[in-house]
């Protein structure tokens, strides 16, 4: 995934953090989201320095809820994971997203809980 073939994504840090619809684009050196502030209407970015991301994997919500469904987790240390999956999107689409952003089929299984 270059800074040119960003994907739109909605986008948030924590359990509870507000969501941001924008996008995800990777560089040689960091992770880039924007977004727009649902209540502020003001636009967000994040830039990432791939040094900071201590894992890239893929969890699924509870099931039922309106969040519900796979999503890619950014782990951050000292800091809240960031959650993000395509808009739109499917369980094909989230794999696809975490596998652009250096998710290897054998460390997404282990996300999971699964085995290689």
């Amino acid at each position: 995934m270059s800074e040119t073939n960003a994907v739109k994504i909605a986008w948030h840090r924590g359990e509870r953090g507000p969501t941001y619809i924008g996008g995800v684009s990777r560089t040689a050196d960091a992770i880039r989201l924007t977004g727009r502030d649902p209540v502020l209407g003001i636009d967000v970015a994040l830039s990432i320095p791939l040094e900071e991301v201590e894992h890239i994997g893929i969890a699924e919500g509870p099931s039922g809820s309106s969040d519900g469904g796979s999503f890619v987790v950014l782990c951050l240390p000292g800091s809240e994971p960031i959650q993000l999956r395509p808009v739109a999107g499917n369980s094909l689409d989230v794999h696809l997203l975490a596998r652009a952003m250096g998710l290897t089929p054998a460390s997404a299984q282990l996300a999971q809980g699964g085995r290689t």
